[in-house]
């Protein structure tokens, strides 16, 4: 039977496929087998291509801009990396940058925000958005956790041509003034950070938002993402990441934070906890043209609004994804974990902590985010855009040390994330043990969350497409048997009054999408 598969797979040709935006190649199998919008990540493919070839054609700005922040001259030559040297990232792609003289040099990173991939298409001001909140993170970090060794940030614009630069590259009158006015915010006690960054007008027009950063990448400091797979059962390394990982997260949670929000960038220099807590996965799903469930100037200072609204925003997701469900079955299960979510979220949300104190924390922390030595000691944080004031009980132990999804934590891995766990745990009680708190013990709340099952809540609260997936394996089995079908469909009932129209337009949705992945690679097939 293999030889004649293979004989017919030689008759009739290769498998034909799309390319992705990360450069790989899907089949139309693979594509209807996930859950992914494949009509909307080929598009991204032009539409990224598109972006490299607008950046390249504005390479001479690109130089300009870079001296501008530096508050270099003619006399420097500044090099813009060819594309093939380019990063790309999900939301931004980082172009090296060398600018040298005879007497000094530097190695900077331009960090250009994607419009494409930032929801700008659907939410005209996303991106900027986007860019006011990591700014904020930044310029917080650099002023309230010194120890977190973070990138420098030189300069940064907007879509709409605002651009700053850090005091320490301004003329020494500014430096002067801008230095005054710290004085007397810290005079005052005015509650408002004001930070470095003063504004810093310039005649050169840039396609997008951006950020001009060190590099903080060397020959002793890479990516941890680079070394991962090749160093993660070592028990020194592993001793001295899981360190460095909970020194992050103690800092961090340092300073207590009386909202739900994320820090916005303000055009006076001053930073406020004023912006909705801009998670990576409400971008990455506006993106797919959901709708916002937040108003940009949305705090929570209490858990049960934020909550209410991140069940709203799931369901809109739910009305909205082309690709959520392909059956009845499947629709009418999905509806059925949400409404039993709903009904058990209380029980996730401590009494004495619904409304605050609230703690920094790390919503898109993975192993490219972080930089080491050679023994995996952490030298840099880099990627602050999705840094948010969130409840306690949302922090946990990463899911990614032992390399696999969130939602691939069951059975045997299970067992080895438990072990990884616990690993990580200790360590942490240990760092903890060094530092003072007042307000209890995170300690105790991730283990809380862990015993109670709310670690399973919180992360599919979080997440773009596990939700159900962790209620029916981990949050489900504390209450009862798997459901039946007759369960799931007496339960669909109550997710909305029309809900047997709601899963006739779900399945109707599907089967559209489905027709057009197919005539994307019909397309694709008759092409030359």
């Amino acid at each position: 039977m293999s030889n004649s598969s293979d004989a017919s797979n030689e008759q009739n040709g290769p498998l034909p496929t799309l390319e992705l935006p990360n450069g790989s190649l899907i089949t139309q199998e693979a594509a209807l087998d996930t859950d992914k919008n494949i009509v909307q990540e080929v598009r991204h493919v032009e539409a990224t291509k598109a972006f490299y070839r607008r950046l390249w054609a504005e390479r001479d700005v690109m130089s300009a801009l870079v001296k501008h922040h530096i508050g270099l001259g003619d006399q420097f030559d500044c090099f813009i990396a060819p594309q093939h040297q380019w990063i790309r990232g999900n939301f931004n792609v980082c172009l090296p940058v060398n600018v040298r003289s005879p007497g000094s040099s530097y190695k900077l990173i331009l960090r250009c925000a994607m419009p494409h991939k930032l929801a700008e298409a659907h939410k005209p001001g996303s991106m900027d958005e986007k860019m006011d909140c990591e700014v904020g993170a930044y310029a917080w970090i650099q002023e309230k956790c010194p120890d977190i060794r973070i990138p420098h940030l030189y300069g940064f614009g907007f879509s709409d041509q605002r651009h700053f630069t850090h005091e320490a590259h301004r003329p020494l009158y500014i430096r002067m003034l801008h230095g005054l006015r710290r004085l007397y915010h810290t005079l005052v006690r005015r509650p408002i950070l004001l930070s470095r960054y003063t504004r810093h007008a310039a005649q050169y027009r840039f396609p997008t938002a951006y950020m001009l950063l060190e590099d903080v990448g060397s020959d002793s400091s890479q990516m941890l993402s680079n070394t991962w797979n090749k160093h993660r059962m070592d028990p020194v390394r592993r001793r001295n990441l899981f360190q460095g990982i909970s020194r992050l997260m103690l800092s961090l949670s340092r300073v207590p934070q009386p909202r739900i929000g994320s820090f916005q960038f303000r055009d006076d220099g001053t930073i406020t906890l004023t912006n909705r807590p801009l998670l990576c996965s409400f971008m990455i799903l506006e993106n797919e043209g959901s709708p916002a469930a937040m108003q940009r100037e949305t705090t929570y200072e209490s858990i049960e609004p934020f909550m209410a609204d991140l069940f709203n925003f799931h369901d809109m997701r739910f009305l909205s994804h082309p690709n959520m469900v392909f059956d009845d079955k499947d629709c009418r299960g999905e509806m059925a974990a949400r409404l039993l979510l709903r009904m058990l979220a209380h029980r996730y949300v401590r009494q004495d902590r619904r409304n605050g104190p609230f703690i920094l924390q790390l919503d898109d922390f993975h192993s490219s985010n972080i930089f080491v030595d050679t023994e995996w000691n952490i030298t840099a944080l880099i990627d602050l855009e999705w840094i948010c004031a969130l409840p306690i009980e949302r922090l946990s132990v990463p899911h990614w040390l032992t390399n696999c999804a969130i939602d691939e934590i069951r059975e045997e891995r299970w067992d080895e994330f438990n072990r990884a766990r616990e690993e990580f745990m200790n360590i942490f009680e240990a760092e903890e043990r060094k530092v003072k708190r007042q307000d209890g013990l995170l300690s105790e709340a991730m283990r809380d969350t862990w015993t109670s099952g709310g670690v399973w809540f919180w992360q599919g609260m979080m997440s773009i497409n596990a939700m159900s997936t962790l209620f029916t394996d981990h949050i489900c089995p504390r209450f009862s048997t798997p459901l039946s079908f007759e369960n799931e469909q007496l339960l669909s009932r109550f997710w909305s009054e029309d809900a047997a129209e709601v899963v006739t337009n779900k399945v109707k949705q599907y089967d559209d999408y489905t027709a057009e992945v197919r005539a994307l690679f019909e397309k694709n097939t008759l092409s030359p």
